[in-house]
């Protein structure tokens, strides 16, 4: 972890990714992490009805993309945003396929939220956890 943080830093000179970093830390990013779980849990969770669901899923997915549109620089420090996603809810995903899933629907979430996807943005936890 100290290898990726001190990578960080040094991007941070180059492209004040430091800023990103620090709004990153400043917004909740859990209606984003509920969010998404929900959606690749889909039929696991046992809810009422699929109508219940749904609506609590949106829900999150509007908090989520209100936390993403306090950062002054959404746009730019996404990546960052969905890096963090990634590290919070690494060791919460038990298997490959659901790894796989995870990035995919993370990847969609600036679109879901009407952002601008990032051009390249790595979702590899470092360490190899994910």
């Amino acid at each position: 972890v100290a290898h990726a943080s001190a990578m960080r830093r040094e991007r941070g000179r180059q492209g004040d990714s430091s800023s990103c970093e620090r709004q990153v830390d400043r917004v909740n990013l859990k209606p984003c992490e509920q969010h998404i779980m929900q959606r690749i849990m889909g039929e696991q969770e046992q809810y009422d009805s699929y109508d219940i669901r749904s609506t609590r899923s949106s829900d999150q997915q509007q908090r989520c993309c209100d936390e993403l549109d306090q950062m002054e620089n959404t746009e730019r420090c996404m990546c960052e945003a969905l890096q963090q996603i990634m590290e919070n809810q690494c060791d919460r995903l038990q298997d490959r396929q659901m790894v796989q899933q995870f990035k995919r629907e993370l990847m969609n979430l600036p679109q879901q939220c009407n952002f601008r996807a990032p051009q390249r943005c790595d979702l590899d936890v470092s360490g190899g956890r994910c």
